[in-house]
């Protein structure tokens, strides 16, 4: 879902009175597009919030930085699933879009935080995720080979600023996803938790 509401509900064109047309033209899947990116910044936001209250991170054995990232990621990406679903309102019927020569101060206002504000929640997220490497590859095990993966798709998630990376845009977008589930699986199935422990035990035994 995250992915799919990453490419399809920007629209973008050259300029706005073009992106306009082309929201006019689907607004029914721009609007269902902005309503999936919404809920999937506020899912982030709340798998923030659990990665957050494991011991894992409240002990410092992860850094507390990765749920914050994420959390500042799912804000961004729900604000601009909101101003997305704006847009769809604003945007004119299909059968009007042709005679649109003109943009309102306040829809250029709108188009243009939805374009920042998404960009920004993908590449903060790419941030947590270089932030989780370092404490990935100390933890051992499993989450050891999961922590060159992060480096690689958190550097590539960077590139979401780049026009013209399109295609890189949509891997980054597929791996991030793929990632979440990976990740999500461990937590739930307390692997991650396990892995942390005996490292923690194991730096405990070497202090003794």
């Amino acid at each position: 879902m995250m992915v799919f509401a990453r490419v399809a509900a920007d629209a973008d064109e050259p300029d706005l009175v073009e992106t306009l047309r082309a929201i006019a033209a689907n607004k029914a899947m721009y609007s269902v597009s902005g309503a999936a990116r919404l809920i999937s910044g506020l899912t982030l936001i709340a798998g923030a919030w659990f990665l957050w209250r494991t011991w894992v991170v409240r002990e410092r054995f992860g850094t507390p930085a990765v749920p914050v990232l994420f959390a500042v990621s799912g804000a961004c990406t729900a604000v601009s699933g909101l101003c997305a679903i704006a847009l769809a309102v604003a945007a004119p019927a299909a059968s009007e879009s042709a005679a649109v020569s003109v943009v309102d101060a306040s829809t250029e206002a709108v188009a243009s935080v939805r374009w920042v504000a998404g960009k920004a929640g993908f590449a903060v997220a790419g941030l947590a995720l270089l932030a989780a490497a370092q404490r990935q590859w100390k933890a051992g095990g499993a989450i050891r080979r999961i922590a060159p993966g992060s480096v690689a798709l958190g550097i590539t998630m960077q590139f979401i600023w780049l026009d013209a990376a399109t295609i890189v845009h949509r891997i980054s977008g597929v791996g991030f996803v793929l990632w979440l589930i990976a990740i999500a699986l461990m937590l739930l199935t307390g692997r991650v938790e396990r892995h942390f422990a005996a490292a923690r035990d194991s730096s405990s035994a070497g202090e003794a």
